[in-house]
């Protein structure tokens, strides 16, 4: 078994479907949620580790988060992850950027990594 299958933190990935809006057109819906253990990593901003410029006016920053998840993963751009962050138990977070694959040397190696964004500011339960 990888050590990438062996994160700390349980995450609940929940995907969103396309369904008939009853005018002729398609509209999100919730879809199936899974979870996975998943190794969660803080991150910066874009230009690195210095404070967003929204910071220097007196914006509060996004708090971002970056998650490797197991390779075997369901998870795409509209998806929403759920899991604890700094004792907050259940936070919502925004996928903010398409999902990456990584392939490593060996299938033991491969896995997916997504930037989520928000901890609770991504505007509550979609249910």
């Amino acid at each position: 078994m990888s050590l990438l299958e062996r994160g700390r933190t349980r995450v609940t990935v929940h995907t969103v479907v396309m369904a008939d809006d009853g005018y002729g057109d398609h509209r999100p819906a919730p879809g199936p949620s899974s979870a996975y253990w998943a190794w969660v990593a803080p991150v910066g901003d874009a230009a690195g580790w210095r404070a967003p410029v929204g910071a220097q006016v007196g914006w509060s920053p996004p708090v971002r988060r970056k998650v490797v998840l197991p390779p075997n993963v369901v998870i795409d751009k509209w998806s929403a992850l759920e899991f604890a962050d700094d004792g907050d138990p259940g936070t919502r977070w925004a996928v903010v950027d398409a999902p990456r694959a990584h392939h490593g040397a060996s299938d033991r190696m491969r896995f997916v990594t997504v930037i989520v964004e928000g901890g609770g500011q991504s505007g509550g339960d979609p249910s």
